[in-house]
């Protein structure tokens, strides 16, 4: 994946996270993860594992 493929990416979940009126704290229960570990999904730059990602995008209903 490109580095804009990244920044894509992260800004979806991001805007997806807001549309479904999650905040950070409310995701980081809902996925077991700290608010850091979300937050740096939702950073372009932010080196995160995929199964971090995988659980978010569970949560949000990605398919």
């Amino acid at each position: 994946m490109s580095n804009s493929d990244d920044a894509t990416a992260a800004a979806r979940r991001q805007e997806v996270r807001i549309a479904k009126g999650y905040s950070l704290e409310d995701l980081a229960v809902a996925t077991g993860l700290t608010v850091a570990e979300i937050t740096a999904t939702e950073e372009p730059e932010g080196s995160t594992p995929k199964r971090h990602v995988a659980r978010i995008e569970n949560v949000l209903g990605f398919s």
